[in-house]
């Protein structure tokens, strides 16, 4: 039985971004997968689409697959599962994903030229994408990675818990059966040996800390 996990990049970035999680999961047992996205250009829905061609040509045999995103990596996670059944499908963990958007995002939108060469911003923006559930039935299990810092030049941008970019209640708002917060700012919370433990722990029991 082959257990794979799917790092899910985020907005700006390319599937080298999550090397680090790949390596330490790889480490403990996961066929890693790291697919590069148009998350730059293109809106969540779109790169759903191709994470989908992407996972057909790679995924085989009996199998759980897991699926792990940073950031928009997240939203793209969440619609690729609203699209299709997934055979063996395992659980799910969304790192400071901005399930509501982000203020930072809304301010982006009001620049036209940003908006027109950055599809993804709407899905970036507050109140965040429209997403259905997910199509398995039982839906995956699903667990948050919450960031709690930043830096002081940008503490006062958002209000409340928040990761520099993203604020906790942003990143919780979806049907999760389990929460962990880092005290990390949202460019390095996938680049934690604490992150990685947690969310090995959470694949295979269900929960980021041992009970």
């Amino acid at each position: 039985m082959i257990h794979y996990v799917v790092l899910v990049h985020g907005f700006l970035r390319r599937g080298r971004n999550m090397r680090f999680l790949a390596g330490e999961l790889e480490r403990r047992g996961y066929q890693a997968l790291t697919p590069d996205l148009p998350t730059t250009f293109r809106n969540a829905a779109a790169c759903a689409g191709l994470l989908s061609f992407y996972l057909d040509e790679r995924l085989s045999g009996e199998r759980v697959v897991h699926f792990v995103g940073h950031s928009m990596g997240g939203l793209v996670i969440r619609e690729y599962l609203s699209r299709r059944v997934v055979a063996g499908l395992g659980r799910v963990v969304l790192i400071g994903s901005p399930n509501r958007g982000s203020r930072h995002g809304s301010r982006a939108l009001l620049f036209p030229l940003l908006r027109r060469v950055f599809q993804s911003l709407p899905d970036l923006a507050e109140p965040g994408p429209h997403i259905v559930p997910p199509l398995n039935d039982p839906p995956p299990q699903v667990g948050v990675v919450v960031g709690t810092w930043t830096d002081v030049l940008r503490r006062p941008f958002l209000q409340g818990e928040h990761d520099g970019l993203v604020t906790a209640e942003s990143a919780r708002a979806v049907p999760a059966c389990d929460e962990i917060q880092i005290p990390c700012s949202h460019e390095r919370l996938h680049w934690r040996q604490d992150t990685a433990e947690a969310i090995d722990l959470f694949l295979r029991t269900g929960k980021f800390r041992k009970r």
